[in-house]
């Protein structure tokens, strides 16, 4: 049977990660863009550019 230090230092990490994920604590840096044109917030699929690389199967028989 494995040890039950190892139950409670699993335990003490998922706490503390839930705790830091409820803060909204992050390692990585977060770029937010406050100043975002309204037409892009209606509508977020234009922000994104065409499908520049995308090539139509011709096939067939």
């Amino acid at each position: 049977m494995r040890h039950p230090l190892y139950a409670i230092y699993g335990i003490m990490v998922l706490a503390f990660v839930s705790f830091a994920q409820y803060q909204g604590w992050s390692l990585a840096r977060v770029n937010e863009v406050k100043n975002i044109p309204k037409t892009v917030r209606d509508n977020p699929g234009a922000y994104r550019s065409h499908y520049g690389g995308y090539y139509r199967y011709i096939g067939g028989k």
